[in-house]
């Protein structure tokens, strides 16, 4: 991965990139003023850098863009063109943009047609990071980043990012430092303490202290610049790929009656196509049945189940022999390693070719446990929900919609969890009757209505005279 900063349209910060070499320096065309006076040289501007050219996401001044990139055409590296731009006649040097989120189909368009695009941080998020990298891989493009978040650098196998937030500690005071697993960003309110914290790490990369300390522009400035450089540097030749290793050194000169491996080399082409099915199938191979092995995190434990059965008169009798019976566990281990985690540079527990460090012993088996395991993950959706109302504070931008998204649902896994609790009976019936039958005939039968108006005991012809004589005659008028 190649980091170009940003900066080379302005004087201030193009100075602090070539005092500290950048070797890739990118060019917004729309914050840059051309002088109208003299002719302007990349090579002498840049003192021979890279130059990549772009333009912020709002610019409409194509003819600006056009005639700079024509007249400059020579000169520069890699030409990020805009959505209405039609750069094909730079051939490889043309980069076509992406930057509408709503609209992954155009990526997929300009992936396939010219097997390279430029994706602006703007459209990139959760719902288009999987189908971004999907892409990638389909097509096997090569992808520049217009973006300064870590987190999203780390995700996708970029070709190019181009960085603009170092800028942040000549403008806001900010800190940067790479500390050898990550690059940590640190605002100007908590400067003295992460200084101090990072106090080895400015020493190795060859700044003065002192001068950071007391908040020397330049020492700042040349820590920020530094620290992203050692990140390429460290995403070039630090990490571990099995691509890096030598394992195929011994037949570089291979002796008489060896047998050399010769790598095909992979055609370049501006407009790839996928490649077709080979005529000729190769049969699968069978594999032995002692060579399988369960996928990891996977385990098998034997119980002993007793069946309940059934005898002739209809009684139910539990079997006490019981038969054992193999069911699937989640013993908690894996393949994961150092080497291979996505997460390595900011890992504190790094270790190279290290299997992880950490655990997540999981195991509901129990009432208490699933309880537990419940409680646990509603404690972290709320803390997540408390820490989301603290950084919208702290933008002072109006209400945050991810904000209220993981609010609602903080509100559904306490409504679901009280489900799970509820361990209540519930019968409902609701009948409709139709017809001379009543409600009670259907559900208890057809003598349920005689027996509930029969009386509890006879009653005597006397009785029966004196009940009609007590009652109150009613006047034919009322």
């Amino acid at each position: 991965m190649r980091i170009a900063l940003s900066g080379g349209e302005k004087g201030t910060y193009r100075r602090i990139l070539l005092d500290n070499n950048a070797p890739s320096i990118a060019l917004n065309i729309t914050q840059y003023t051309i002088p109208k006076t003299k002719e302007v040289s990349l090579p002498d501007l840049l003192s021979g850098a890279e130059v990549i050219v772009y333009t912020s996401d709002g610019d409409e001044d194509i003819d600006k863009f056009d005639s700079f990139v024509r007249t400059h055409a020579d000169d520069i590296t890699a030409v990020i063109g805009r959505h209405d731009y039609n750069g094909d006649w730079l051939g490889e040097k043309y980069i076509p943009l992406w930057n509408d989120e709503h609209d992954v189909e155009r990526l997929a368009y300009l992936c396939q047609k010219y097997g390279r695009a430029a994706i602006s941080d703007r459209a990139i998020n959760g719902k288009t990071l999987p189908r971004i990298r999907q892409l990638q891989q389909r097509w096997g493009a090569t992808l520049y980043g217009i973006t300064s978040k870590a987190d999203v650098i780390e995700s996708l196998d970029w070709h190019t990012v181009i960085v603009s937030s170092w800028t942040s500690v000549v403008r806001y005071g900010e800190t940067q430092v790479w500390d050898g697993h990550g690059l940590r960003r640190y605002p100007a309110q908590k400067k003295e303490s992460a200084r101090q914290k990072h106090r080895n790490d400015i020493v190795r990369l060859g700044v003065n202290f002192d001068e950071v300390m007391e908040g020397d522009v330049s020492a700042v400035s040349t820590l920020a610049v530094r620290s992203w450089l050692a990140w390429q540097n460290q995403s070039i030749t630090g990490a571990y790929h099995p691509s890096n290793e030598g394992d195929e050194d011994e037949f570089d000169n291979p002796e008489m009656g060896q047998i050399a491996t010769i790598t095909p080399e992979t055609p370049s082409s501006t407009f790839p196509v996928p490649g077709g099915t080979s005529i000729a199938i190769t049969p699968i191979e069978t594999r032995h049945e002692s060579e399988r092995l369960l996928l990891p995190g996977i385990g098998m434990e034997t119980v002993t189940s007793h069946p309940v059965m059934t005898t002739p008169d209809g009684d139910e009798v539990v079997d006490s022999q019981g038969n054992d019976v193999k069911v699937i566990r989640s013993n908690g281990s894996g393949i994961r390693n150092c080497s291979s985690c996505y997460l390595a540079p900011r890992c504190p527990a790094f270790r190279e070719h290290v299997e992880c460090a950490y655990k997540i012993p999981v195991e509901l088996r129990t009432k208490e446990q699933l309880r537990a395991a419940l409680s646990a993950i509603l404690e972290m959706q709320t803390s997540r929900v408390l820490f989301a109302r603290f950084a919208e504070e702290l933008e002072g931008q109006g209400m945050d919609p991810m904000l209220s998204q993981e609010m609602d649902r903080l509100f559904k896994l306490v409504a679901q969890f009280k489900d799970i609790e509820d361990t209540r009976d519930l019968v409902r019936f609701e009948m409709e009757a139709k017809g001379s039958a009543g409600v009670l005939s259907r559900i208890f039968g057809e003598k349920a209505t005689e027996k509930m108006n029969a009386l509890s005991a006879p009653v005597s012809g006397k009785e029966l005279d004196q009940i009609i004589f007590d009652a109150e005659v009613m006047d034919d008028h009322e």
